[in-house]
């Protein structure tokens, strides 16, 4: 099995030989000569210098179809000559004033358009600041302290976002009543004690949870559908049952919707037609340059009102940069209903051909998603919960890792934790090219697995 392993990291080696050198310059300044973690894999990524539309080009000249687009942020995939354009001309006319422009309420006018929980909203540099400050409103607004999060969420780069993110289910404690774990070394202690845990997709649980600490919960945090660990969609009725649990208690519920507010105009809440008090969004609603936004009803958004007495302050020094705005509004013209209509449908078909292709190669697993993502999974049991997803990575070893360093060497390009992302310049012929090569891959890998892995057979 070491042997194999090793052919197929060496093959992928002499793959990206220009990649492999420009890392080993890279580690003289950047640790691991890496500064995105998300985005690292082994033996190292390879280096990217130029893409347009859905394809992107490594430094040894190398093409892929992007089904990553940056961890979904360009829904509209590369260079898109419309947000090219707006961006260009925002640049003649400069990048960042410290002062308000019409842009910024231009773009806030078409999401609180289309997005039905929020009135009001503010911009802020990405996802992560969108959740901590959504996360601030909720503590402010109600004089509450806790939050309850669902175990497995990741909601960004900040302490709260990464509490029990990866539940171990030997520290993670009762299914019931899950143990808040630190996950991280670094994370703040206070951030663990400010935050309660509970399963997603179980509303039961949920409520006893929500009742036994409500006096203390400021707010409920969910991905309406879960990212990180495997975009997991929630059973018929789970965020309505959110919604009315939060309401008898006195808690606000906040949709984390910086992935899933691609799914439909009006996020995944349209979607399945729960309105949140809260919610945060970034990605795509930036037309690919940094952004985040945090936004609601009226009343909760007041709190930062600078014409009101002890209004909550929020600042930072891109929200709202032209650059971004001009961007924004490029990529949110172009997305109409029928368009979400057709990436979501070659979704679909993208997650029926790796299922079939699963099911064909004698290879147990199953690729969950909605709409324009998916993610795959070695486990055949059904997966709705992040604990789901943990025990299949146990059990499937180093297979995930050796089938991206498969799928890349066949031209597609995925996360590495085998998340697809589907974008506007993809048609069926970009999702069947995929589909040959995972079916290849996984062939390519059958005999690893029969020989060490029999257990991911069929």
């Amino acid at each position: 099995m070491t042997t194999s392993i090793e052919s197929i990291q060496q093959a992928y080696k002499e793959w990206t030989k220009k990649s492999g050198e420009l890392t080993e310059t890279a580690k003289k300044y950047l640790p691991g000569g890496d500064t995105r973690g998300a985005a690292y894999y082994k033996p190292y990524p390879a280096y990217m210098n130029r893409a347009k539309g859905c394809r992107i080009y490594d430094v040894d000249g190398h093409e892929y179809i992007d089904f990553l687009n940056n961890y979904t942020s360009l829904i509209h995939g590369h260079a898109h000559p419309k947000i090219i354009a707006a961006v260009q001309e925002q640049l003649q006319l400069g990048t960042a004033y410290a002062a308000p422009t019409e842009t910024q309420f231009q773009l806030a006018r078409m999401i609180c358009e289309r997005v039905p929980s929020v009135e009001q909203l503010r911009y802020c540099s990405g996802g992560s600041e969108a959740t901590m400050m959504a996360a601030r409103a909720a503590r402010a607004f109600t004089g509450k302290q806790k939050i309850m999060k669902i175990e497995g969420g990741y909601h960004g780069n900040h302490d709260m976002g990464e509490i029990s993110l990866v539940p171990i289910p030997t520290e993670a404690g009762p299914f019931e009543e899950p143990i808040t774990l630190q996950y991280d070394r670094g994370l703040a202690l206070s951030a663990v004690g400010d935050t309660v845990v509970t399963p997603f997709n179980e509303p039961e649980i949920t409520e006893k949870l929500v009742k036994k600490h409500k006096h203390e919960l400021c707010a409920l945090i969910v991905e309406p559908m879960m990212g990180s660990l495997g975009m997991i969609p929630p059973k018929p009725g789970y965020l309505q049952a959110l919604r009315k649990i939060t309401k008898e208690n006195d808690v606000l519920l906040i949709f984390d919707e910086v992935i899933t507010l691609r799914l439909a105009p009006g996020g995944a809440q349209e979607m399945f037609g729960v309105t949140p008090d809260l919610t945060a969004m970034g990605k795509i609603i930036g037309g690919g340059l940094p952004v985040g936004a945090f936004g609601g009803r009226k009343d909760i958004m007041a709190l930062f009102d600078p014409d009101t007495p002890n209004f909550l302050m929020h600042s930072a020094t891109f929200n709202g940069n032209p650059l971004t705005m001009a961007a924004g509004i490029a990529a949110l013209k172009e997305l109409t209903p029928p368009v979400y209509d057709r990436i979501n449908a070659l979704g679909a078909k993208l997650r029926k051909g790796f299922d079939t292709a699963l099911e064909e190669v004698g290879i147990r697993g199953q690729c969950t998603g909605l709409g324009s993502l998916a993610a795959v999974h070695f486990n055949n049991k059904p997966i709705t919960n992040a604990r789901d997803t943990v025990m299949g990575m146990f059990e499937e070893g180093p297979i995930r890792m050796l089938l991206h360093l498969c799928m890349l060497r066949r031209g597609i390009y995925p996360a590495g934790r085998q998340m697809y992302v589907i974008s506007t310049p993809m048609t069926e012929a970009e999702v069947n090219k995929a589909v040959e090569a995972f079916t290849e891959s996984l062939q390519e890998l059958k005999p690893l697995i029969q020989e060490d892995y029999s257990h991911l057979l069929r």
